[in-house]
């Protein structure tokens, strides 16, 4: 079978590369000129620089990366991490450790007014993920859209999910409200915890992913050499291996149904005809190469998806002295009241990771949520700069938090903004990280890998799970999975 997958990030690499190895015919059609999407990495001078974070997760032995790297023949090279970051509030540091109890006695220690409260808590979250565990080995996909699809997650059914039914459609505020938790201090810390890792905070997040986001790090955390895009030059490398085509500077524009097949055609007229296609971009942007009935049918069968808001991030990649980086945590979350979303992550590179720099210092990415609507005329120049400027000022306090040492010097600073995410990961508008993971929106609310449309998947961050390399990465291997291939 010849399948088109369009889009080089996690998703469709995953998807790409599994089907390759299974035997099917596949051409992947990146439109930039690196691999890896929001996990990707660019270049300036002597410095490599992630586009994102560079905390990996899953590549613990049973891990889903890990899982998919040993099925590929493939390894990414990281380091495990006892402590996960540092979350600077306003006024205590918390230490995020990635063994349970001592996690545990350090947010006793940083909350002992509510200490009794949230270990309750945080007791309650652990012991939903453990009941949610062979699910989450198995990786149901959902919404439930084909009989392999139930098959999947039936299998995986335990007494135990009893228990957690009645949980599905609860927002997680109602569970701080029973344990004594809204409003405070502990609160503030997993909001941007959640809002990390499923877009929304703490109060509309829903309660068991929020159990799987307090749960995750738990499993292992991992620095990634050189960065996330590690894994996606894995996924590319196994893929051509097998005999797969991976192009970049490939930009798809339309994609047509024809006698036998998918027309997909690129910017520069370039023409391809495939069996299937995998549209391992967003939404938004797969229903803007579709035409006539088949976007009709796409629009009406993703019409909730399409309306529903995303997040934007501001990014601010800076070098920092070596003496300056001594001793301080790798990744670090900050709380600045300058900030609309109340925090900002700061992702350092390790000592010795020659691949972002063999200077006598460090590369850091510190990123940020923001509101799209603020930015909604950044095409006019002069707003966009004002924008970027106010921006960057509001990040660079957050590094003078995370680097209390630091005297302003630095070798290289660059903004990113929204503008940025479209030019070089062409995301409508600036959005990253898909769709807030709130009762009403995500599980069987989600959006399905499974189009109506013949032959026609689609997967990445707008997809059911969401956002994340292990998100992304889980909606590509659910099309594998509707292509043949068992893992």
């Amino acid at each position: 079978m010849r399948i088109g997958v369009i889009g080089g990030g996690i998703a469709g690499l995953t998807a790409a590369a599994l089907a390759q190895r299974h035997g099917h015919e596949v051409t992947v059609y990146e439109a930039s000129r690196e691999w890896g999407g929001c996990a990707g990495k660019f270049e300036r001078g002597d410095y490599l620089f992630p586009a994102g974070a560079t905390l990996g997760m899953g590549f613990e032995p049973g891990g889903l990366h890990d899982r998919v790297l040993r099925h590929l023949e493939e390894t990414v090279p990281v380091r495990p991490l006892q402590e996960v970051m540092a979350v600077h509030l306003l006024d205590r540091t918390v230490v995020y450790d990635q063994d349970r109890d001592r996690f545990l006695r350090e947010l006793e220690n940083k909350f002992p007014s509510e200490a009794n409260h949230v270990r309750a808590f945080m007791k309650e979250m652990w012991r939903d993920f453990e009941t949610l565990r062979p699910l989450f080995e198995r990786l149901p996909a959902l919404p439930f859209r084909s009989r392999q699809d139930v098959f999947v997650a039936v299998e995986g059914l335990n007494p135990q999910l009893v228990a957690v039914a009645p949980k599905l459609y609860r927002p997680l505020q109602k569970t701080l409200a029973r344990h004594q938790l809204s409003g405070t201090v502990f609160e503030q810390f997993i909001d941007g915890i959640l809002l990390d890792s499923l877009q929304t905070g703490a109060k509309d997040a829903s309660h068991l992913l929020a159990a799987v986001a307090l749960s995750i790090y738990h499993e292992g955390a991992f620095y990634v050499e050189g960065g996330l895009y590690q894994l996606a030059h894995a996924l590319e490398r196994a893929l051509r291996r097998d005999g797969g085509t991976a192009l970049l500077g490939r930009h798809i524009t339309s994609i047509e149904p024809v006698s036998d097949g998918w027309l997909l055609t690129d910017r520069r007229g370039r023409l391809d005809i495939v069996d299937t296609v995998v549209s391992a971009i967003p939404l938004e942007a797969t229903s803007q190469l579709l035409t006539g009935k088949d976007a009709k049918s796409f629009k009406r069968q993703y019409r909730r998806h399409l309306s529903r808001s995303q997040w934007g991030t501001f990014s601010l990649y800076i070098t920092l002295p070596e003496h300056v980086c001594l001793n301080r945590p790798l990744f670090q979350q900050v709380y600045t009241e300058h900030l609309p979303s109340g925090h900002a992550f700061l992702s350092m590179s390790a000592g010795g990771d020659v691949l972002r720099t063999d200077k006598p210092e460090r590369t850091v990415t510190v990123s940020t949520h923001v509101d799209l609507s603020e930015w909604k005329d950044w095409k006019q120049r002069a707003v966009y700069e004002k924008l970027e400027h106010e921006w960057t000022e509001r990040l660079i306090e957050a590094v003078r938090i995370g680097f209390p040492g630091w005297s302003g010097h630095t070798n290289l600073m660059l903004p990113g903004g929204p503008g940025a995410w479209v030019k070089y990961t062409k995301r409508p508008n600036g959005a990253v990280g898909g769709y807030a993971q709130t009762p009403r929106q995500s599980l069987f609310h989600a959006a399905s890998y499974r189009t109506n449309l013949p032959d026609f998947f689609v997967c990445g961050d707008t997809v059911f799970p969401g956002a994340g390399t292990i998100g992304a990465m889980t909606s590509g291997l659910h099309v594998a999975r509707a292509l043949g291939v068992t893992l």
